[in-house]
């Protein structure tokens, strides 16, 4: 796997470093996160009633790790540091992480319902910038954000996460004028179905152009960004007495009339639920 170079963190050491007290004030957020839909026309918004034609889904046995990046336009080292080093990371490891940006706080344009639930999921410490790999927050703060340490940090888990067997994913997607169609499920493929799941499906979105403080080049482009859910931030929960043949499998049609059609895709989220809590288990994401 290819290494961000440590002379890329130490650049920017300087600017984390300095911009981070703007951004790592401890906020008091929901202890329960919000499961609602965020657009509520999302429910059901096939006209012709076809969310339960469900096409077959081929899974693969590929873990990958999910990759949350907690972020906002008003934050400074979010866009001094942690939007660059979530972008590098990506880049290094495409194969091997399902990337989210979680745009939440100071008035971002790109907050949802969904990106707060998220943001709310964590434990410890609410700042931003922050990228988590699983349930694993990467960011090691040493009087500031430490930028090759979290780095390195970052990128351990992300190995950590690959090397490990988990539950299959797999989506299919339908296009149709203004409506696309996704199957997406969840396969316990030689792993065992205990405890409580959810299963969550993401409609995101590239290239969305917004200012940024202290981006290098304003207005800035914002990838793999939340727009909305088929159930709720975390999908809707199950256990192996609901499995069929070892498979969960939904279908939601969701309506990208108000989006850039060619810059939308699909992230599928496994969650295993612990106690009031969330833990990302594999992700899967398709065009």
């Amino acid at each position: 796997m290819r290494k961000l170079h440590l002379s890329m963190a130490v650049g920017v050491f300087a600017i984390a470093f300095t911009m981070l007290n703007a951004c790592t004030k401890t906020q008091t957020e929901p202890t329960v996160p919000n499961v609602g839909v965020n657009d509520p026309s999302q429910q059901n918004p096939d006209p012709n009633g076809n969310n339960n034609e469900a096409a077959t889904l081929n899974y693969s046995k590929k873990t990958t790790a999910v990759m949350l990046e907690f972020t906002s336009t008003g934050c400074p080292g979010c866009g001094g540091w942690g939007k660059p080093t979530f972008k590098s990371i990506t880049e290094a490891n495409a194969t091997d992480v399902t990337p989210i940006a979680v745009h939440i706080k100071y008035g971002d344009p790109m907050i949802t319902n969904e990106s707060n639930a998220l943001g709310a999921n964590r434990h410890g410490q609410y700042y931003t910038p922050q990228i988590w790999v699983n349930d694993v927050n990467g960011i090691v703060l040493q009087g500031g954000i430490n930028a090759s340490a979290s780095i390195q940090k970052i990128n351990d888990e992300i190995q950590t996460s690959i090397a490990m067997e988990q539950p299959a994913l797999s989506a299919k997607v339908e296009k149709d004028g203004n409506m696309l169609k996704v199957t997406y499920g969840t396969k316990f493929i030689d792993v065992m179905a205990s405890g409580e799941y959810a299963l969550s499906c993401y409609l995101m979105e590239d290239g969305l152009e917004y200012y940024q403080t202290s981006s290098a080049s304003n207005p800035t482009i914002h990838n793999h960004v939340i727009r909305t859910s088929a159930d709720g931030a975390f999908g809707k929960t199950f256990t192996s007495t609901d499995l069929t043949d070892s498979e969960m499998k939904r279908v939601h049609t969701f309506d990208i009339s108000a989006y850039n059609s060619d810059n939308v895709y699909v992230a599928v989220i496994l969650w295993k639920k612990d106690g009031e809590r969330f833990m990302p288990v594999n992700g899967f994401s398709v065009k």
